[in-house]
């Protein structure tokens, strides 16, 4: 019988990754038997599991803080797992403090008992962006690195780790290649993006529903969207009905929401995260936000380069979409920024031009992303059967 892959992901961006990694490999290797943690797209892949993905999931330093001790637990947990079934290999996907802490405790683990299985980590943490000296944290946690941008490898690979760029799988979706655009004989349409956390979401929405009711004023019969998750849908809808705007805004929590809604946009008003790629590769022209809590934002401040936190933003080096932190995320800085997008005419067509320039750049020369999944797991999986 061949031995389990254990794979681990947290938050819906991470289980959507995962599951695309599961698929590549089944398509390659044949279907596996996955034991791990994951969500509703990685137990589509085949994944069995007991426990809810979102005991990963945590917003804000303070939150982590306060966390940890749970967290630790469930490392320990999940390294017992890990050496009751021996796997053929341990992924792990995202979640970076949970993943990173999870492989040395399982390092130490495994070389107690003279038995090891390779780690290999997904999403290389963003050292581009803040903290450098993090590299060399996972040169010591892991055998091998999964890289979703083309600049990454080069950090990683001086300190002896096995570094792959794969490409991003989501520079592969066909939705991208003739995205539809707005009807120009109808009123503008402002697509609204507060998060995939329901504690961002109580402090970005509020700021952005207000941007929205000024903008009204300058665009006459603007409407918007709120595409979400269904699990989410319940505290959107709360605070829209508590928002002058609220007859104005629809919300969306079905299949295709996001790009529904992209479909109809003149622009976007997103939080920073895996969303603001989305929108760009689609080509909607708009502006990044958001709003932590006070500690988190402290200590942001003094680890992160803010000119990298919007992705697009570091993959092209330039302003692809303005963004406001903190205390800059005013309902009237939003309504500002948004003002120039709405009546720059020429707006759509760079946005177009960066999305073709942005989906090259991440998919790497290869028509499907699986092609680089596969090509760097050959490693520790062996050649595809043929």
């Amino acid at each position: 019988m061949i031995a389990p892959v254990f794979i681990l992901a947290g938050e819906p961006s991470g289980d959507r990754l995962a599951a695309s990694l599961m698929n590549a490999v089944n398509n390659a290797w044949g279907a596996q038997d996955w034991i791990g943690v994951g969500g509703p797209a990685m137990q589509g892949e085949g994944l069995r599991t007991d426990i809810d993905m979102d005991a990963l999931t945590i917003f804000g330093f303070g939150a982590a803080l306060a966390a940890y001790p749970r967290l630790s637990r469930l490392a320990d947990r999940l390294v017992d797992r890990v050496m009751a079934a021996r796997p053929r290999a341990v992924i792990t996907v995202d979640v970076k403090g949970f993943s990173l802490r999870f492989a040395a405790r399982l390092k130490r683990r495994m070389a107690s008992a003279g038995w090891s299985a390779p780690i290999i980590h997904c999403v290389a943490p963003t050292v581009w962006a803040w903290g450098a000296w993090r590299r060399h944290r996972v040169a010591r946690s892991v055998d091998g690195l999964l890289c979703l941008f083309p600049f990454e490898p080069d950090w990683f690979t001086q300190l002896g780790v096995k570094t792959a760029f794969i490409g991003h799988p989501e520079a592969f979706n066909p939705a991208y290649d003739s995205p539809r655009r707005p009807d120009p004989d109808v009123p503008k349409h402002l697509v609204l993006l507060p998060g995939s956390r329901r504690s961002e979401i109580r402090h970005i929405l509020p700021p952005m529903l207000a941007a929205l009711g000024g903008l009204q004023d300058r665009h006459p019969g603007l409407t918007a969207s709120i595409p979400t998750l269904p699990h989410l849908a319940a505290g959107i809808e709360a605070a829209c009905a508590a928002s002058p705007v609220a007859g104005d805004v629809s919300i969306d929590s079905g299949d295709g929401a996001l790009f529904n809604a992209l479909a109809r946009g003149n622009a976007v008003l997103a939080a920073s995260g895996t969303v603001t790629l989305q929108t760009a590769l689609y080509g909607v022209p708009g502006v990044a936000c958001y709003v932590a809590p006070p500690l988190s934002a402290f200590i942001g401040r003094r680890l992160v380069r803010m000119d990298r936190v919007i992705l697009p933003n570091a993959l092209l080096e330039r302003d692809v979409y303005p963004f406001l932190f903190q205390e800059a995320a005013t309902p009237a800085a939003m309504m500002a920024a948004l003002d120039k997008v709405l009546d720059d005419d020429g707006a759509r067509q760079r946005s177009a031009r960066d999305a073709a320039a942005v989906r090259d750049m991440l998919r790497g020369g290869s028509d499907r992303f699986g092609d680089g999944v596969v090509s760097a797991l050959t490693e520790w999986f062996g050649p595809p059967p043929s």
